[in-house]
């Protein structure tokens, strides 16, 4: 059984963090994410677990994806083959060296990392129009049109197949998601016993999950005063998610994971 969907309903505190920024800052220096270096990539985010204390650790596979797509230029030229909409994606979503990357990636970070794993992904509307972007193509779509690109990307997702990720978290933030539109993602996910989220401004849904995850605002781990957004008892015993401020210290940050836990 997949253990998110025992902790999801946990009544303690924990914390699935996105620690990216952070992470990219204080360990790397600003330096390149090493996609094409799983190890290193994996040693990287096994010590900000380790730092952070994290539940839940996700990993920002939406941005090897835009670093892709800004780089590989040989890639982006086999894209732009054929004009019609969504050829772009098609052609990205199949192709044999990226699915490789992510695999590697994916499998060696989740027998490295300690910690349960969720990837973050672009929806399958971003990624529709990061594809068209790439090309110099419109980036409006039709429903049918995002539907036919959850099929493409639950083809992409079977790179994770050997993994031991616990699930996926597509990015909401910017638009409504309509749920029946990643019914080719959905399926693929139950097949491989992977939960489904999307992040939003304010909270985590998972598919299949009552309770919204609430979001604990990135200033917390920059609000100098005595508890922050968890004075006064606000951080009960539940999950919370929360993204590490790329500003943070890490002295303070460990300040901060004190609070979170008493009060």
């Amino acid at each position: 059984m997949n253990p998110l969907h025992t902790l999801l309903k946990d009544s303690q505190k924990r914390l699935i963090v996105d620690a990216r920024a952070y992470a990219h800052k204080v360990l790397m220096q600003h330096k390149p994410y090493p996609w094409h270096d799983p190890t290193l990539y994996s040693n990287y985010m096994k010590q900000v677990a380790s730092l952070l204390r994290a539940d839940v650790l996700v990993l920002r596979f939406d941005k090897l994806l835009e670093e892709e797509l800004k780089n590989n230029t040989s890639l982006v030229a086999k894209m732009k083959e054929k004009t019609r909409s969504g050829y772009a994606l098609k052609v990205f979503m199949a192709d044999e060296e990226l699915r490789t990357i992510t695999s590697s990636l994916i499998n060696t970070a989740t027998n490295i990392l300690h910690v349960h794993v969720l990837t973050q992904l672009p929806s399958p509307l971003d990624l529709l129009k990061m594809t068209a972007r790439a090309v110099g193509a419109s980036e409006e779509f039709e429903e049918d049109q995002i539907e036919n690109a959850g099929i493409y990307y639950a083809d992409w997702l079977r790179s994770y197949k050997d993994s031991k990720v616990c699930g996926l978290l597509f990015d909401a933030r910017d638009h409504a998601f309509n749920l029946e539109l990643y019914k080719p993602i959905t399926n693929t996910a139950e097949g491989y016993g992977w939960v489904v989220g999307f992040r939003e401004l304010e909270a985590l849904h998972f598919v299949g999950e009552k309770a919204p995850i609430p979001v604990l605002d990135s200033d917390f781990w920059i609000d100098a005063s005595a508890g922050g957004a968890c004075a006064g008892g606000a951080c009960v015993n539940r999950v919370f998610f929360t993204e590490i401020h790329q500003d943070a210290v890490p002295e303070a940050v460990l300040e901060k994971l004190k609070e979170f836990e008493l009060t």
